[in-house]
């Protein structure tokens, strides 16, 4: 057996498998998913069986078993005999750490020694998943097929899996603990999100059932923050259960109205058209606009802006119901406020959301790579990953045809999760196969970064890819992550907290389209910034005087900063000579090569 290029194999495949785990819905499917990895890793792992519960159980049997060995795992019981208390499996429960056994020669191995040699079994490695003090544990136990096998390939690449799948488990439990809480909203007493969305599904499947329409509206109170900002929580909580006792009101006996979320809430109309739940809807909203609570000798007030879609004219599924009203709940807040807007105004952008939901759920949503050279040598030094939809003819669109009306639906962390999860594997798939160590950047979004779900999730798996890739990369990450201007507008503190634990692990940021028009210093100085992407229409002007010594400008501060520059649309030679001699870093452009897939 070529030991290194067994390491190698296995390495890809558990990389290749980490999707899987986060998927898990459930304790028990991230476990299975686990074991499946682990036995489609190698053709010398023969047996991977598992155990999910009270580690302090009388009796632990496999609950799931998978391998050309599976059988064996039907003979093993272990009970609280003291032969099967010094076992590898109560060892490993025990002490939270893995253990490795020798079937033939490990005396703990004694009481299953017989019938694991008859199944072919020669060495074992228990991985203990959860973490101690939790009611949530679980135990993988992997057989090899040779002796030495894992002490000749190394613990690591199962190790570092072991890690992944406990932060998978965790996650998946925190689902479950999540699921059990009251359906109530404390403040408004209304229905909590969850058990709104139940309400939905529900009314969806009787709309389908009997061909009836059905109507969503979503509310949300203008300027709510600068409510609470000025007179406090208290009064932000008492002009939401006020809003939520006008709605009640005002609505039907048989309507249905929950808390969405902050100052976000979702009503459902059974057996409603559109042009009926836009007048409900105008109606709403005067209620809302004439609702006030008397403070000291002020009287303060709100107002709603309410978007309106309506089943089957605005989309045959929930998601796309609740996007679409979101959407138009969207324009009314972009228009004025204090309005409703019907979700047929938006309909070109539905047709795109549709795109975008297909792309994420059949895989066909993936990152294009464009080549970084350094102006100097034009040699390759970083790459970027661009979002690209794989549409039925097996065309790529680019994401200028999609990118706006994810933003407006608030779909951009979803297509910044996969496409940085993909770009991830990549790099350490390149570097587990000996490939050129360069920088991968990647664009996250501020959309992102509200959904800490997902970044702690980014997180995780960037700490296991790192593992699994078999090198030790150093300080020095290879990702780099970058963000526009405009993302960055608002609270930097805010953003800077957001991304710290991703900067603490060695990755890097980048600031896209600096000098776009929305330019402010105060980002290069409060930010841990190590590269400035300068506005790419500035360099499509280079030629003109007036513009190169403005991209002068940038490059000197940038300079002073100890900031790498990079020059985006470079699209030819006499471009990239003048950039070099300005004495811009890198460039980025159809010059050096087109995204690639």
């Amino acid at each position: 057996m070529d030991h290194n290029n067994e390491q190698l194999l296995i390495y890809k495949a558990l990389l290749t498998a980490t999707t899987s785990l986060a998927q898990g819905k459930t304790p028990d499917e991230v476990l299975r998913a686990a074991c499946d990895a682990l036995i489609a890793s190698s053709k010398h792992i023969c047996l991977a069986w598992m155990y999910l519960g009270n580690p302090d159980n009388e009796t632990i049997v496999p609950s799931y078993a998978v391998g050309r060995a599976s059988k064996y795992a039907s003979t093993v019981i272990i009970d609280r005999s003291p032969e099967s208390m010094k076992g590898p499996g109560r060892r490993s429960l025990a002490t939270n750490q893995p253990v490795l056994v020798r079937v033939k020669s490990d005396t703990t191995f004694g009481l299953w020694r017989e019938q694991a040699i008859q199944h072919g079994l020669a060495e074992a490695l228990t991985l203990p998943i959860g973490n101690p003090g939790k009611p949530c544990r679980g135990l993988i136990v992997i057989f090899a097929d040779i002796p030495d096998y894992f002490e000749n390939i190394g613990n690591e690449p199962f190790l570092a899996f072991s890690q992944l799948a406990t932060v998978a488990l965790e996650q998946a439990s925190l689902k479950l603990n999540l699921e059990e809480m009251a359906t109530i909203d404390s403040t408004t007493q209304l229905f909590n999100r969850r058990a709104f969305q139940e309400i939905i599904n529900r009314e969806y499947a009787q709309a389908v059932r009997s061909k009836n329409p059905f109507s969503l509206m979503l509310i949300d109170l203008d300027r709510f923050k600068l409510l609470n900002d000025n007179y406090g929580h208290a009064i932000g909580d008492e002009i939401l259960r006020g809003v939520s006792e006008v709605s009640r009101k005002l609505l039907r006996a048989n309507d249905w109205i929950g808390r969405w979320g902050g100052e976000e809430f979702l009503a459902i109309l059974p057996n409603t058209r559109e042009e009926e739940a836009l007048n409900i809807a105008e109606r709403l909203r005067e209620e809302i606009a004439q609702f006030s609570i008397q403070l000291n000798q002020q009287q303060i007030k709100t107002s709603a802006s309410i978007g309106v879609s309506s089943y089957p004219l605005d989309g045959d599924t929930t998601d796309f119901l609740i996007a679409a009203a979101d959407a138009a709940l969207y324009e009314a807040k972009k228009t004025g406020r204090n309005r409703v807007v019907a979700a047929k105004e938006k309909q070109e952008i539905y047709s795109i959301a549709a795109k975008i939901n297909s792309a994420i759920q059949t895989n066909k949503l993936v990152p294009a790579y464009q080549t970084i050279v350094d102006l100097k040598t034009r040699t390759t030094v970083a790459e970027e990953a661009l979002a690209r939809i794989i549409d039925e003819h097996d065309n790529p669109i680019d994401a200028i045809h999609f990118i706006n009306a994810a933003s407006e639906l608030q779909l951009t962390h979803l297509l910044d999760y996969q496409i940085i999860s993909q770009t991830m594997n990549r790099c350490a798939l390149n570097i587990a196969g000996g490939g050129e160590r360069i920088a991968h950047f990647v664009n996250i979004s501020a959309d992102l970064l509200l959904h800490q779900e997902l970044v702690h999730s980014l997180f995780a798996e960037a700490q296991a890819a790192c593992s699994l890739c078999g090198i030790d990369l150093g300080p020095t990450k290879p990702l780099v992550l970058e963000i526009t201007e405009r993302q960055l507008l608002g609270d930097i503190q805010a953003v800077k907290a957001k991304l710290a634990p991703f900067l603490e692990f060695g990755m890097r940021l980048a600031v896209d389209d600096f000098g776009s028009g929305y330019s402010s210093f105060q980002y290069l100085a409060e930010l841990p910034i190590s590269f400035l992407k300068i506005e790419g229409s500035l360099i499509m002007q280079v030629k003109d005087k007036r513009i190169r010594k403005i991209v002068k400008g940038i490059n000197d501060i940038a300079k002073d900063l100890n900031l790498t520059t990079i020059a985006e649309y470079v699209e030819d030679e006499d471009t990239a000579d003048i950039l070099c001699d300005l004495g811009i870093d890198w460039g980025q452009g159809f010059l050096f090569g087109h995204p690639v897939i």
